[in-house]
């Protein structure tokens, strides 16, 4: 990747003219640096060999995703900025391919990796780079992933009749992407923490460094936090409402404990199992608990600014509790 640093030689007027080095040739020439050495012998004349791994990706306005073809379906999902929605198609294409490389460099490391994309400008981007700054950044970042982690990616156009899959993973949109402020997280990690685990976070909300996510995301600990034990761990729980009852039930399989958030709705399917209509209080499991009456910044919106999270003050009480089902 030295198309910068090419065009600056090319443009000179003779060969023992001088030239101002740009940003851009700088990072191209630091790269070389400190990677050279690093980079594995590759024959002039390759021995053909077959991929192991086959992935497609495809982009909608929303998002971009990536799936790597096999027995279990490996998904990298990415919710696109508002920002990010007003760039180009290619753009949003590239993204995604730069975000499934960062997001399983670990299960792609010293293998050969097909990609089908049904963009034609992605194959040759991937291949030579772009005369567009932002592109070339990100197809610099793909070849860097690939480099530093010893992968070889073959990027290949199909038609989009046969990227169907991919074309509808793309489409789908993350309405719970919402998290709570850092302040609130600190304010109970420092009341019942430390925590040590975020059971339902992405690369972007992450509270701490091992966390779970829905899909593959850059940093993830593992995929569906339902696929773990939780037990050992002092867990930061914060998941869609519609999951509180799993959660609860997970909590309790794994004699688990941690804090969760909740909004104090009554009238919701998990209520029963935090409410002791009996005995009129929280069932023993939930050993402290704290409202906040409709709190003012207590979540951060995610990609559904309309989402009731996305509203300051929020539309109830929201409810913090302590939950303990390790004795």
């Amino acid at each position: 990747m030295t198309r910068n640093l090419c065009m600056s030689v090319c443009q000179r007027n003779t060969w023992d003219s001088y030239f101002e080095i740009s940003t851009q040739v700088k990072t191209e020439l630091e790269f070389w640096k400190s990677n050279c050495k690093s980079i594995p012998n590759l024959l002039v004349c390759p021995i053909h060999k077959i991929p192991e791994r086959i992935i497609f990706s495809d982009a909608s306005m929303y998002a971009g995703t990536c799936f790597v073809d096999g027995n279990v379906l490996q998904i990298a999902h990415y919710m696109f900025s508002e920002q990010e929605r007003l760039k180009s198609s290619t753009w949003r294409e590239l993204k995604s391919v730069e975000f499934i490389l960062e997001s399983m460099f670990a299960q792609l490391a010293g293998k050969l990796v097909k990609i089908y994309t049904d963009n034609q400008n992605v194959v040759h981007i991937c291949r030579v780079g772009s005369m567009k700054l932002d592109l070339h950044e990100l197809a610099m970042n793909i070849y860097t992933t690939c480099i530093v982690n010893s992968i070889t990616i073959e990027v290949e156009w199909i038609p989009r009749s046969e990227n169907v899959q991919a074309d509808y993973l793309s489409r789908i949109f993350d309405f719970d992407d919402w998290a709570v402020d850092d302040s609130v997280f600190l304010m109970f990690n420092n009341r019942w923490g430390k925590f040590t685990f975020d059971r339902f976070a992405d690369d972007k909300n992450h509270k701490i460094a091992r966390f779970n996510s829905k899909f593959w995301v850059p940093g993830t600990t593992g995929v569906d936090a339902f696929a773990f034990d939780w037990s050992g761990e002092n867990n930061w729980i914060v998941p869609p409402v519609c999951l509180v009852c799993r959660v609860l039930n997970h909590v309790l399989t794994c004699r688990a404990k941690g804090v969760s958030v909740v909004p104090k709705w009554k009238s919701a399917l998990f209520w029963p199992m935090v409410w002791n209509n009996t005995e009129n209080k929280f069932n023993d499991f939930i050993t402290d608990v704290v409202e906040f009456d409709r709190p003012k910044h207590f979540f951060l919106s995610g990609s559904d600014r309309d989402s009731v999270f996305a509203k300051s003050p929020f539309i109830s009480s929201v409810l913090v509790f302590k939950l303990d089902c390790s004795s």
